[in-house]
């Protein structure tokens, strides 16, 4: 099974991170990957795992440190995630979370109800379960884009590796059988929140030397982004982020990307640019292009 994919070596990315259910921001990376493919037809889109699993919790009772409200809709965020995809093979990428792990038999991830796929799986019903677990087992681990010099996933690139090759043969299934259970390598590279420079650094090198800048989610970043050393980006799209300060990736694949301050800087774009920032500052990043600008009205034609 291939854990690492391999992106085009020049077109447009777009790269978010960690939706957790909310379909609202879906939605939004939706409309901006289709508004792209319409102005550029050779567009890929990664999403870095754990799109689902979101609160179920009531406005009032809404605590500020989730950023802006919203109530879990895996269910039909899924369905939607797949249509896409069927859409543009080949063209949209969603690497596995631990969120996503826990269907297939990983550590149990327990947020806001004590076992999330359990509560996940109920309200899909038994059919739409084994479906669901039959396509998380073929999603990735990595994206790269060697002509970018970018790797992404899902955690941070803590792990010791030898080569990609390691990654295509670890299982995904409990190695003792035993839901819970979990390969070493597979929890570092699903549950890492950071790694040295010197760890990540090795990671790049082992996939690909001329690798330059680790992206992944997994933690919350709450100004959108987190650059807390070289070559580590840490991104967030969504979860735990006001909406003002959510961030995605837009980048041309055919340029050479030197570290991840300056992917920061010059490829991190507002989810919302009309929304206010809470924990960023207001002049951070660049505005998307007017493209992908959609307008309420031009979605609503584009689901019909």
């Amino acid at each position: 099974m291939q854990r690492v994919v391999d992106l085009p070596p020049r077109g447009r990315l777009l790269v978010a991170t960690d939706l957790q259910g909310n379909l609202a921001d879906f939605e939004r990376v939706e409309q901006l990957f289709e508004a792209a493919v319409a102005s550029t037809a050779d567009t890929t889109l990664v999403i870095t795992g754990d799109l689902v699993h979101g609160p179920e919790i009531p406005h009032r009772d809404w605590p500020h440190y989730l950023g802006t409200y919203f109530r879990d809709d895996s269910v039909t965020l899924l369905a939607r995630a797949r249509a896409m995809q069927q859409r543009h093979p080949g063209r949209v990428h969603y690497l596995l979370g631990n969120h996503e792990h826990a269907h297939l038999g990983g550590p149990v991830v327990g947020k806001f109800f004590s076992d999330e796929a359990q509560r996940l799986e109920e309200l899909l019903g038994p059919e739409r379960t084994v479906d669901l677990r039959r396509w998380l087992s073929q999603w990735p681990l990595v994206a790269v884009a060697h002509n970018a010099r970018l790797l992404m996933m899902h955690a941070a690139p803590a792990a010791a590796i030898r080569s990609a090759a390691q990654l295509d043969a670890l299982p995904y299934e409990p190695p003792s059988g035993q839901p819970g259970d979990i390969h070493p390598l597979l929890g570092q590279l699903l549950w890492a929140r950071g790694a040295s420079a010197l760890r990540a650094r090795n990671f790049l090198d082992a996939i690909d030397p001329k690798l330059q800048v680790a992206l992944y989610g997994h933690d919350v970043a709450r100004e959108g982004y987190a650059v807390d050393r070289e070559p580590l980006l840490c991104l967030s799209s969504s979860f735990g982020c006001f909406d003002g300060d959510k961030l995605y990736l837009d980048w041309d694949l055919a340029t050479p990307v030197d570290s991840a301050a300056q992917l920061a800087r010059q490829g991190l774009c507002p989810l919302y640019p009309d929304a206010a920032p809470v924990h960023r500052g207001n002049h951070f990043g660049r505005p998307p292009r007017p493209v992908y600008d959609v307008r309420p009205s031009e979605a609503a034609s584009n689901d019909a």
